[in-house]
This record gives C-alpha cells, structure tokens and sequence, in this order.
C-alpha cells in the first residue's frame, strides 16, 4: 500500500510541478512541493496504521494562552 501512495504522489506532483517550473513560478512551485511532502508523509504514516496525533489540542492551547482564560 505504501508503494501505490507514494507512486501516486510522484505521478500527481509531476503533472502539477511541470507547468510551474515551465511558467517560472519558483515560488508557487516549492510551496506546492513542501505541501506534497507533508502530505505524502501523513498518508505513508496512516498506511502504516501509525497514529497522528490532533493539532486541535496545540492549537486550543495556543488561543488560550493568547486570549487568556
């Protein structure tokens, strides 16, 4: 399983990457590339059956400590 998710990403990321990089849009590119990344990672990690943690309680934490309360 681990194989077909990351040959999809590839085949995804070079479909989308080659118009940026023939347009010249270096910026758009490496932000694309980093998401990618992020998300190929998430979904080889949930392939594995690894449990990923919730942001949902760092980022109520953060806005109580901001806020206050």
């Amino acid at each position: 399983m681990t194989i077909i998710i990351i040959v999809a990403y590839i085949v995804i990321t070079l479909l989308e990457v080659i118009p940026l990089f023939k347009n010249q849009q270096k910026k758009e590119m490496i932000l694309y590339i980093n998401m990618m990344v992020i998300a190929l990672v998430l979904s080889v990690l949930l392939s594995r059956g690894i449990k990923i943690p919730s942001p949902a309680v760092f980022i109520e934490k953060l806005i109580t400590s901001i806020i206050g309360g």
